[in-house]
């Protein structure tokens, strides 16, 4: 049963990083460790993952310096926040107007996509005024550590070659074909599924050889990202021999991953690469008032519809919008929806919130089900509050993430080409809302 097996064992990953914070905390001097977080993608839920982390780090003494889009509204007195500047916040920032559906080539497309994200997230962080305060700020009372997303650059790997500190990193995802060789960590794409796949740990054949073939090219594609960097990095720093990306990120001390076994499946992990899926997860907090009653006052139960941070639920072409409405019409359950925007003809049974406290939501004790594009930080919440989910992943990782539920009996995966058929919506819901 997923709500025995998933509440029983919950996959919150924040006990995973007190081997970090001990042996920091241990060697420590009294007054702490100066550790500088650098984070140049703008996207909202990758911070997610990062921030619990550097607030963990300044809650147990050290001195924590964090250059990012996203300041802590309160921080604590340690912990101290520097902006990037030059990219949009990327928040109900993707629509779904044009999105058809995935196939072989889309792998590549979304490589492309990653490249440019890559290129101009270093861009705009080298331009920005914090990376000379920072590097101004070592100069008078040197950092001893520095923490790095690793995601579609390389390029703040530049600064902390200019801090000569050691370097982790900080993945809000599985782990990019590109970041297994910089800690000598297989990749094995036989069985361990690219982030860029659609399968599971279980994959026929065929779906090996597009896995290792997928795997081993944009590996090597990413070169382009790094060669950019290194050119960006000696226009800002002519003056400095800074050496090749690629050889500064080889001398990685350790890497936290937003995975977990439980749910991704068993991988030979070597012991510089610690998984923390579920880091994210904070205790539970109160709902507000309207929402908490309407949770509160549905006997039957409540299905929450959410498509995460970055794609805008209110670009939904009308024909899917309203079949998806139809579907819900077929059950007894009260639907609680993150949309955007003023719902068109919206049924009396359907609740929509501009944004909603997702993990406070889920783990209500009348939610019955989640319908999800499958982004990793949902997943996660799903798995932690027990809450079986029907997945119509667009994007990245939610395929793979899709995959994953599917394969431990946890989730259905529902095709966004087939969501226009009513039929087929109510279909995918029904199996989602079996007690199996």
């Amino acid at each position: 049963m997923v709500s025995l097996c998933c509440r029983t064992k919950r996959m919150t990953g924040s006990w995973k990083i007190l081997p970090l914070l001990t042996v920091l905390q241990f060697f420590a001097p009294n007054d702490g460790y100066r550790i500088l977080g650098l984070f140049p993608h703008p996207g909202l839920s990758h911070f997610k993952v990062f921030h619990p982390i550097m607030r963990g780090l300044a809650n147990n003494g050290h001195h924590v310096t964090v250059v990012s889009y996203f300041p802590d509204p309160n921080p604590v007195s340690n912990y101290h926040d520097l902006r990037f500047e030059g990219q949009e916040i990327l928040t109900d920032a993707f629509s779904l107007e044009a999105f058809t559906g995935r196939n072989f080539f889309d792998n590549f497309k979304e490589f492309y996509e990653l490249v440019a994200w890559g290129m101009s997230s270093c861009e705009a962080a080298l331009n920005s005024s914090a990376i000379d305060e920072i590097l101004e700020s070592h100069r008078k009372d040197p950092f001893d550590l520095v923490v790095m997303e690793f995601f579609a650059t390389d390029c703040m790997a530049g600064i902390n070659w200019l801090l000569q500190v050691p370097l982790v990193g900080l993945s809000s995802c599985a782990l990019m074909p590109w970041h297994y060789d910089r800690v000598g960590l297989p990749d094995t794409p036989s069985y361990i599924p690219s982030e860029f796949s659609m399968f599971s740990e279980e994959m026929s054949f065929l779906e090996r050889v597009e896995n290792w073939l997928v795997t081993r090219l944009v590996k090597h594609l990413y070169r382009i990202v790094q060669i950019n960097d290194n050119m960006l990095l000696k226009a800002k720093f002519p003056n400095s021999a800074i050496p090749d990306v690629r050889e500064i990120v080889s001398n990685t001390s350790l890497i936290l991953v937003n995975q977990h076994y439980t749910l991704s499946g068993a991988r030979p992990l070597i012991p510089s690469v610690i998984e923390i899926g579920g880091v994210h997860i904070q205790s539970t907090k109160p709902l507000p008032t309207e929402l908490q009653q309407i949770m509160n006052d549905a006997p039957n139960g409540v299905i929450v519809v959410s498509f995460g941070s970055v794609l805008k639920a209110a670009t939904l072409p009308a024909k899917k919008r309203t079949a998806m409405i139809k579907a819900f019409q077929h059950f007894n359950q009260r639907v609680v929806w993150k949309w955007e925007e003023p719902m068109e003809n919206q049924p009396a049974h359907v609740f929509t919130q501009k944004w909603l406290p997702q993990k406070d939501v889920l783990c209500h004790k009348n939610v019955r089900l989640f319908v999800s594009h499958g982004g990793l930080l949902g997943v996660s919440e799903a798995v932690h509050c027990g809450v079986p989910v029907v997945i119509m992943p667009i994007y990245g990782d939610q395929f793979l993430n899709a995959a994953a539920l599917v394969n431990r009996g946890v989730g259905v995966r529902m095709a966004y080409e087939h969501v226009h058929n009513v039929t087929y919506i109510v279909d995918c819901i029904r199996k989602g809302l079996n007690d199996k």
